[in-house]
């Protein structure tokens, strides 16, 4: 059951709206009320009702879609706008749904609300009033998200409700930051074995690679035959037992399925833990000693740098921010606990009286910062070799080839002797466990020997 009214209330990113109980809620709803009006004339008698029914909610769906598609003339152009925009009303409350939902399933662990997710989809404001119009103004097909939903859906299908619970989830800036800033995954392992890309197959020792290809010879075959779409499922029984005897034609041999399964299963949890995408061209191999020990030493001094302008950036971030600006003492205390005296993010906010851990990872973001960092120091070490191999000419004439193995090398040097180990150190950090990485050695004495920002 749905309500009535989410088909002519449009649901606003609003950062001051509370509910009754103090909840801040991230949204308001406007009432549109001339759609209210028109959607009385069309469904008088569900218009009276506060809830609807699944079988009513699939039927006024089919009918403003057919409203919304139909433009022949000056009045159904009219009825055509007034239908998208309840259409649209009804999208934004699901949209806010599938928020809450991935909030209540995931918020806590990964340190989140749906306060973090609602402004990368919650994006329709109402004025825009048609497919054309879409066009016209959009520079992407994810501004304007309602409409990529509407296009994409089909009523015989699915309802709106779920295409639009379905659609957000899937949302790529959404999955995006779920990952990068809160180390989210919401694909499966084996959706994550299944799109494996090039680069990270050549992060796989030989035989985890073997593993990899008897893997999809059978799986993707089999969701190939079966025209599989959407979430991948577990492989079966029969499934892991073509993948052992093709791997034993390897002189690979798994003694049983489940052990076959545990390993695919470590391969995958490998791949969701990468942070950062190695380079997919492997930096040259004549790269001399001279490079690297000249890259040595400005490393440290450049990790130092970036350290001291993203936490000022981020400190300067919270101060201003209508949710946490109230955190923001906390900010550089709360590092100090984790990087100099080992402290869970639990013990944390017990420490410094804050509500949980969540509250903690959303004012750290641990994750994001470190690859904020990492931007930083891969620019500085960038041009300092650009100026030391004479490449910024008085003419600004760059070798495409020198400079595109100047960013190779520098990324895979940066990667691997910095941040590939302090990311690993973020993603399975444990209680009075020290962190023992370049990077966190250079943040530990940030945090301790130098100026508070």
């Amino acid at each position: 059951m749905v309500l009535s009214k989410n088909y002519w209330t449009l649901c606003k990113i609003d950062l001051t709206s509370y509910d009754v109980s103090g909840y801040q809620k991230g949204y308001r709803e406007d009432l549109l009320l001339p759609v209210q009006q028109q959607f009385q004339i069309w469904f008088p008698s569900i218009a009276e009702l506060k809830e609807v029914s699944s079988q009513d909610d699939r039927k006024i769906q089919a009918t403003l879609l057919s409203h919304f598609l139909s433009q022949n003339s000056a009045s159904s152009k009219e009825c055509s706008i007034t239908a998208g925009l309840s259409l649209r009303c009804y999208i934004s409350h699901g949209i806010v749904h599938a928020c809450q939902k991935l909030a209540q399933q995931f918020g806590d662990r990964y340190g989140f609300s749906h306060l973090d997710l609602l402004y990368l989809v919650l994006t329709d404001d109402g004025k825009i009033k048609n497919f054309q119009e879409v066009s016209e103004n959009s520079q992407s097909s994810y501004p304007y998200f309602w409409a990529h939903i509407l296009r994409t859906f089909n009523p015989d299908k699915a309802g709106l409700w779920n295409w639009t619970y379905l659609l957000t989830r899937r949302h790529p800036e959404l999955t995006r930051t779920l990952w990068v800033e809160f180390g989210l995954s919401l694909t499966t392992p084996w959706g994550k074995l299944n799109e494996i890309k090039r680069y990270q197959m050549e992060t796989l020792s030989p035989q985890e690679r073997d593993v990899v290809e008897a893997f999809h010879g059978v799986y993707r075959r089999d969701r190939r035959e079966q025209g599989a779409r959407g979430k991948c499922p577990e492989p079966s029984e029969s499934q892991l037992q073509e993948m052992r005897d093709r791997l034993c034609q390897r002189r690979i041999i798994y003694n049983s399925s489940d052990e076959l399964l545990e390993q695919l299963k470590t391969i995958a949890k490998f791949l969701q833990e990468q942070i950062f995408n190695p380079t997919e061209i492997s930096p040259p191999s004549n790269a001399s000693a001279m490079e690297l020990e000249f890259l040595d030493e400005h490393r440290d001094r450049a990790i130092m740098d970036a350290i001291e302008g993203v936490l000022y950036q981020r400190l300067q971030k919270l101060q201003k921010s209508a949710w946490y600006s109230e955190f923001a003492p906390h900010f550089l205390p709360s590092l100090r606990l984790i990087y100099c005296e080992k402290k869970s993010q639990s013990e944390v906010a017990k420490q410094l009286n804050m509500n949980n851990q969540s509250q903690v990872s959303r004012i750290l973001k641990l994750k994001q910062l470190l690859k904020q960092i990492r931007e930083q120091v891969m620019e500085q070490l960038l041009q300092i070799l650009l100026n030391q191999a004479e490449l910024n000419s008085n003419q600004g004439v760059l070798d495409p080839n020198a400079f595109d193995s100047l960013i190779e090398l520098l990324s895979r040097y940066l990667d691997e002797t910095v941040f590939l180990e302090a990311a690993k150190e973020i993603s399975t950090a444990k209680k009075y466990q020290e962190m023992t990485s370049l990077f966190a050695q250079k943040m530990r004495y940030y945090l301790e020997y130098s100026q508070p920002i």
